[in-house]
């Protein structure tokens, strides 16, 4: 059962074979989050890790996994019935880094049983902050939210599999994940001046050099099963390599007097990766054939709203900012070859990049509204990586 939480992606039938979408939880057919792969990273990491051997009767079976989670609530409230000064801030920073590899190797017997594995890496940053301030008077670098995340990977998922002459063939499912998620709420209440106020930042960034690697030689085994690439002496591989980012950014601001440096919402988020998928099949003398699918994926929201009402002027307030960029330099190779046996080839490889933003902004003031409620937003995509597939 756990080999079927790790697919990243499915085959599109109806439209093209050789094009691999993702699928959401709502059932879309768009880039997925690709919180699936840090949920079974971890779960590999905190369930026990089993391998059994047994050549005659239920083959070689491995789940590997490594995980890091960190998550942070932060809640500040002020109620004061003058001032409130440098108070109820909320400051979060998160680090992961992992350079550790899963790394395995099997080799089937004589019996019915086959070869499988499952291989994750995952990495995993949630954060919610909310900060509320109300004053009699004036509220001054209070009930702002500051968060930074970062992840670093360059563990590497690598296997080898060596069919046996039993009916039992080669399954490797391999992933690496990054997810990152931040909101934000802010508000200000003041009877007088709000300066330097309820502002939200966040900043994520994710870098993945890490790959996964996997060789399959299939062994003389029949197999049974339908369909080509699904005998049971064939060989089987999905690998996937999966970043996410999501921010959610809330301000409102209510003054008796002026407005300034307040309320505005700024989110930065970097996604890099150099991590390839690769794989080498070689059939074997059995009816199973080969099945490779491969995808990498990057995605990144943001969501941002800012209110502000002066009795007075409104000043540099209320803005929303988004800079989102995302560079992919990794490939997806396979080889396949066929062996004597009545399976064929089959290979599905993507590379998707998905960038969406939304930004919302009002002022209301009894006098002047100045720099404030302005919407900018810039996104960068850059792709390299390439498909590559031989088939024989």
């Amino acid at each position: 059962m756990l080999a079927n939480h790790i697919y990243l992606f499915y085959v599109n039938k109806g439209v093209n074979k050789s094009i691999i979408q993702y699928k959401m939880n709502s059932g879309k057919n768009i880039l997925a989050p690709f919180a699936a792969v840090v949920a079974l990273s971890l779960l590999l990491l905190i369930g026990p890790t089993s391998m059994s051997m047994n050549a005659f009767a239920q083959g070689n079976s491995a789940n590997q996994g490594i995980g890091q989670s960190q998550s942070s609530t932060q809640l500040g409230v002020c109620v004061s019935g003058t001032g409130t000064l440098i108070s109820c801030n909320n400051l979060n920073s998160q680090n992961q880094a992992n350079s550790g590899n899963n790394a395995l190797a099997q080799q089937g017997g004589g019996g019915k049983g086959g070869n499988s594995a499952n291989q994750g890496i995952g990495q995993s940053q949630s954060s919610n902050q909310n900060a509320l301030c109300v004053s009699g008077t004036g509220t001054f670098v209070s009930c702002n939210n500051l968060n930074a995340q970062n992840q670093q990977n360059s563990g590497n998922n690598a296997l080898a599999q060596q069919g046996g002459n039993g009916k039992g063939g080669n399954s490797a499912n391999q992933a690496i994940g990054q997810a990152q998620s931040s909101n934000q709420n802010s508000g200000v209440v003041s009877g007088g001046n709000t300066a330097g106020s309820g502002n939200n930042v966040n900043d994520q960034n994710q870098k993945n050099t890490g790959n996964n690697a996997a060789a399959q030689s299939g062994g003389s085994g029949s197999g049974s099963g339908s369909g080509k690439g699904k005998g049971g002496g064939g060989n089987s591989a999905n690998q996937g390599i999966g970043q996410s980012q999501s921010s959610n950014q809330n301000s409102q601001c209510v003054s008796g007097g002026n407005t300034a440096n307040s309320c505005n919402n700024v989110n930065t988020q970097n996604q890099a990766n150099s991590g390839n998928n690769a794989a080498a099949q070689q059939g074997g003398s059995g009816k199973g054939g080969n099945s490779a699918n491969q995808g990498i994926g990057q995605s990144q929201s943001s969501n941002q709203n800012a209110q502000c009402v002066g009795g007075g002027n409104v000043a540099d307030s209320c803005n929303n900012t988004s800079t989102q960029n995302q560079a992919n330099s990794g490939s997806n190779a396979v080889g396949q070859q066929g062996g004597s046996g009545s399976g064929g080839n089959s290979a599905n490889q993507g590379i998707g990049q998905s960038q969406s933003s939304n930004q919302n902004a009002q002022c209301v003031s009894g006098k002047d509204a100045i720099v404030s409620c302005d919407n900018e937003n810039f996104q960068n995509q850059v792709n390299s990586g390439n498909n590559a597939l031989g088939q024989q």
